[in-house]
């Protein structure tokens, strides 16, 4: 695929549809481990928190690679949600998991959705994703050329 600075909305909806798919089965997963009685909750809690920021780092991985082929100067340079996914998603791919220190793709603390810097660890959480990935799409669509 060529770059595109437009997804077209059904594309947009099933990428939606599949991320929000993928938080809830994080949920009920999580939810049946904390039901299930035999547990010892305070080592499940400590596992259910690891798992929850691997998986929700990789969920951002997923969501970039949706939209991998966007142009990059319609997004902008910081405070987006197009932008700070897309350096998030390189600083967990290239950088072990710490937002970069690139002059060439900033993120402005002060400005973007979530607070990092360069060299802050990124550990996100269910909460987090959710905020991250629901601006991202509400950008997208705004760019899409079947903006609702």
């Amino acid at each position: 695929m060529l770059a595109t600075k437009e997804y077209e909305p059904d594309y947009v909806d099933a990428c939606r549809s599949r991320v929000e798919s993928q938080v809830a089965m994080f949920r009920e997963v999580a939810q049946a481990a904390r039901d299930h009685g035999d547990a010892d909750v305070s080592a499940l809690e400590g596992a259910l928190e690891s798992l929850e920021y691997e998986y929700f780092n990789n969920m951002l991985i997923v969501l970039e690679g949706y939209f991998v082929h966007r142009l990059s100067g319609p997004e902008g340079q910081t405070g987006r949600a197009l932008h700070e996914v897309r350096v998030l998603a390189r600083s967990l791919v290239e950088n072990g998991g710490t937002v970069l220190a690139d002059p060439a793709m900033t993120l402005d603390p002060e400005r973007s959705i979530l607070g990092l810097s360069a060299g802050d660890p990124i550990t996100l959480t269910l909460h987090q994703f959710r905020r991250v990935s629901d601006t991202f799409f509400r950008e997208i669509q705004s760019k899409s050329s079947g903006d609702r």
